[in-house]
């Protein structure tokens, strides 16, 4: 089993972390532009940490080329690798730049108050964003893909789903072997049903996803472990 997701839920988290500063931080202010830069960092690393993590497993190649695809139709995703560029290639920071085009219109917003907290300028549209906004917007559609990794590779990434009967059927493997791999002997499986209680009691030794509550707070969505979400399925 793959236990390198860690990497993708870590900068995932940090992406939130620094997102949080960047909508705290004062208008113009340096803390601005180092919680900018640091957000556009650790959001883009995200999709390189996964990509890193899922190396060789089957199937994803195929997936991840779709979810590419995905976010190059993003209005926003695309341009974050050219904030990403400039901030770390170049030292520039597009945060709080104004372009010519805008000026007036942003020196009427400041009088009005309806000035963004921090502006940043669409690289294709030139138009006027809230650098917040534009930030929560990228890391949402980040999310979604890391989301769509959990429901396609969750017996891999997720530890509590790899730990099932069918994955080590399918493996060649048994219940013994399972008990192996999380460093007990073997033959505690004397002591141990090896139904699908045993299975159950395995699972509990290994914690569940660990960014649910980033699911839910950006998609309103989670993922279930295999025994809640056959508690779920006998509801319905």
């Amino acid at each position: 089993m793959m236990r390198s997701f860690g990497l993708v839920e870590e900068k995932l988290r940090e992406a939130e972390y620094f997102l949080s500063l960047l909508s705290e931080s004062g208008r113009h202010s340096q803390e601005a532009k180092y919680c900018f830069s640091a957000f556009v960092s650790a959001s883009r690393s995200v999709t390189f940490a996964l990509q890193t993590s899922l190396t060789g497993v089957d199937g994803f190649d195929v997936w991840y080329s779709v979810a590419q695809t995905s976010l190059k139709a993003d209005l926003l995703a695309p341009h974050f690798v050219e904030f990403r560029n400039s901030t770390q290639k170049t030292g520039e920071n597009p945060i709080g730049k104004v372009n010519p085009e805008n000026l007036r219109h942003y020196l009427s917003a400041q009088l009005n108050g309806t000035a963004p907290r921090h502006v940043l300028v669409h690289p294709a549209s030139l138009k006027m964003m809230d650098a917040s906004e534009a930030c929560a917007a990228y890391l949402t559609s980040v999310t979604r893909i890391v989301y769509d990794c959990y429901v396609n590779f969750r017996t891999v990434v997720d530890p509590q789903w790899h730990f099932t009967k069918e994955v080590f059927d399918d493996a060649g493997m048994t219940f013994q072997d399972a008990l192996q791999e999380l460093g007990y002997p073997s033959s505690w499986s004397d002591a141990v049903s090896v139904d699908l209680d045993g299975w159950s009691l395995l699972r509990k030794l290994k914690p569940g996803c660990a960014i649910n509550d980033i699911f839910y707070a950006r998609l309103g969505q989670i993922v279930l472990g295999p025994d809640e979400h056959q508690k779920h399925a006998e509801a319905q």
